[in-house]
């Protein structure tokens, strides 16, 4: 219970008129300065005896949203009291990272045992789960000169999805999907029509195709086919220490935004996805889409390594289908470490974010380019992601045979 700015001036302008008729003899000031104090008192009188049995009844639809979606939260206000409350301004505590409009309302006085029903927006600006509310309402006298706060418990739980991208249905994803009839199909490498690819160290030796070895002067590899495995598994590089840039314009920012992106168009395809970050301890199986985009939405940076991922992609308990990797692009080491481990995969994609670009610098070309090139040479398709890059034409360049450079690179 407390005075409003207007009832402490009306409290002050009522101790002047007192000391006034006091020093001047004027009995007609003291008699205004004690019909202000008891204006006063009957307003804090009015607050107080007001209601202040009241509760909320929430929700909020939808409780998921995409990202830059809107969302209408509803709030039912319900008075318990067989009293009527007195005027009250709503102030519903949203997060600002929802952009929300008309959360605070205003609200005329509500009769005994009535209900009100408000409703106002949310838009989902950024990706995460937040917790909108509690409701506070403050009581107000019919002058505006004393209030009273309340809070009304309870409060609403949006998750917003990272930005999605629309992508290419032309990209090769390899089994079932691709050649829509359910027939395998030769898995393609950086050279679209070749069924073969440069030999890399590990790589088995009977699979050696002696007639372009032969033709080229160096070992080539047979490119086997793709099977029927409507499976994906997708690895998201999502270590502190990798990324750069801060806020959504960091470089985890976009590998986030990237990988949901290639789920939602994968289960788009029928595809069943699981989703490696380097935390999951045992054998990781594929969950829906929207549990996947709800996980991505409360992704923080990890201090995880991927080396026991790399070794459980290697081993092949993920199936041999398709394996999509969102990577800050790795060094010399790790590069060895992915190319091992795409080898129990037949189709192999490559999204590499650069950090460097993430952080106002400029992208590291010749380790970028040279970091793709190697991946190719091993069988995977390949697209370089810079900061302000769009991630749909990006993957667009995963049909091309040499990869394009991340925005702002120099040639």
């Amino acid at each position: 219970m407390m005075l409003t700015d207007r009832g402490i001036g009306l409290a002050g302008g009522a101790g002047g008129l007192w000391l006034a008729s006091r020093g001047f003899g004027v009995d007609e000031l003291q008699v205004a300065a004690v019909a202000t104090l008891a204006l006063l008192a009957l307003s804090v009188l009015a607050v107080r005896l007001s209601s202040a049995r009241l509760t909320v009844d929430r929700s909020v639809r939808p409780s998921r949203l995409f990202h830059d979606a809107e969302a209408q939260l509803a709030l039912v206000i319900h008075n318990r009291s067989r009293l009527p409350t007195t005027a009250m301004e709503l102030e519903d505590l949203a997060p600002a990272a929802l952009a929300s409009q008309g959360a605070r309302m205003r609200l005329g006085s509500l009769p005994p045992l009535a209900s009100r029903t408000m409703a106002y927006r949310l838009r989902g600006h950024h990706r995460g789960r937040f917790e909108v509310g509690p409701l506070v309402a403050r009581l107000y006298d019919p002058f505006g000169l004393a209030k009273r706060r309340v809070v009304l418990s309870g409060t609403s739980e949006l998750i917003v999805y990272p930005r999605i991208w629309t992508l290419s249905d032309e990209i090769p994803l390899g089994g079932a999907t691709d050649g829509g009839h359910g027939r395998t199909q030769p898995l393609a490498t950086g050279e679209d029509l070749a069924h073969v690819r440069e030999y890399v160290r590990g790589d088995d030796l009977r699979k050696v195709h002696w007639a372009t070895t032969a033709h080229r002067g160096k070992l080539m590899i047979r490119q086997p086919e793709a099977p029927r495995d409507p499976r994906a598994t997708l690895l998201l590089d999502a270590r502190d220490q990798m990324h750069r840039g801060t806020g959504t314009a960091s470089s985890l920012e976009t590998a986030v935004s990237a990988a949901a992106s290639v789920i939602h168009h994968l289960a788009l395809h029928g595809r069943a996805v699981t989703l490696l970050d380097g935390t999951d301890t045992g054998v990781p199986a594929p969950r829906p889409w929207r549990a996947q985009l709800a996980q991505l939405a409360e992704l923080s940076p990890t201090r995880t390594s991927l080396r026991p991922t790399y070794r459980q992609l290697a081993s092949g308990s993920l199936g041999e289908g398709l394996l999509v990797a969102v990577l800050a692009v790795p060094d010399a080491e790790e590069l060895r470490e992915l190319v091992r481990a795409g080898r129990a995969f037949t189709t192999r994609l490559a999204l590499l974010v650069d950090p460097h670009s993430h952080a106002g610098g400029t992208p590291p070309r010749q380790q970028a380019q040279a970091t793709a090139d190697a991946l190719r040479v091993a069988g995977w398709r390949v697209t370089l992601i810079g900061a302000g890059d769009r991630i749909d034409e990006r993957w667009q360049d995963l049909l091309l045979h040499t990869s394009r450079l991340p925005s702002g690179a120099r040639p």
